[in-house]
């Protein structure tokens, strides 16, 4: 099948290549316009496209590499839903909702970029997105993400940043959500998050202490023993190598 093209609006791509160049003429891509193209790997959209319809890239199952430029003021929803294969994306700057369905079903999404221009993010944006561990986003506005995508945000923003350059919004979202942020550090053996709790004073030594104490009680030893070798020597004090003997 051919691709078809209606005036500067791409109506439907003819799934006959791995890599494709949507034309310069193009300013609009309608809804499902690369729906269910399974050969489709790397994708290149021009600056000219301002719009993007619902359901775009559904079932796109082998895109990996596709890059949304700036003129880009539009996205209708589902945009990404079940494209398995893409593993980074940045949305671009001007884009200000996060539709439904947006990445539901990326399995291999591990980092995002999120622009400060976004007022919307729906709960289902993000949907089964079980590799999501990078969230980038302006901490003023990590309350729009969905739960467990604030969680990720907060804790992407403590690896990246020493406790000196922390961030008030961040230690706020911190209070009240001690033990989840925690755990998903600990869980993912982020020394760094966890060193910027300590170094902001979000935890102490000694509640550090009480959870890897019950982190050797309930079998996850090869954790505490990172996480103490990690923090043996630092800039406010030590842990012993056996505290809890």
């Amino acid at each position: 099948m051919a691709t078809v093209t209606q005036g500067n609006k791409l109506i439907r791509f003819g799934n006959d290549t791995a890599k494709y160049y949507v034309p310069e003429e193009i300013t609009e891509l309608a809804d499902l316009a690369f729906a269910d193209s399974d050969r489709l790997i790397s994708l290149q959209i021009p600056d000219s496209v301002s719009v993007i319809g619902n359901y775009v890239f559904a079932n796109c199952y082998s895109l990996r590499e596709i890059r949304l430029p700036a003129s880009v003021t539009r996205i209708g929803a589902g945009l990404f839903q079940k494209c398995w294969n893409i593993r980074d994306i940045a949305l671009p700057e001007g884009m200000t909702a996060l539709g439904t369905d947006m990445f539901e079903g990326c399995h291999a999404l591990y980092s995002i970029h999120i622009p400060d221009s976004l007022d919307v993010v729906e709960r289902t944006a993000f949907s089964s997105c079980r590799s999501l561990t990078k969230v980038y986003i302006d901490p003023a506005r990590i309350r729009l993400l969905p739960p467990s995508a604030r969680y990720l945000a907060a804790l992407t923003y403590m690896e990246e940043h020493a406790p000196g350059d922390g961030n008030d919004l961040i230690d706020e979202f911190f209070d009240g959500r001690r033990k989840s942020l925690l755990d998903l550090a600990i869980n993912r053996r982020s020394t760094e998050a966890v060193r910027y709790m300590l170094g902001r004073g979000l935890i102490s030594y000694e509640a550090l202490r009480e959870y890897l104490g019950k982190a050797v009680r309930t079998g996850r030893v090869e954790i505490t023993a990172l996480m103490l070798d990690s923090f043996r020597d630092n800039q406010s004090g030590s842990i012993d190598p056996d505290p809890f003997a």
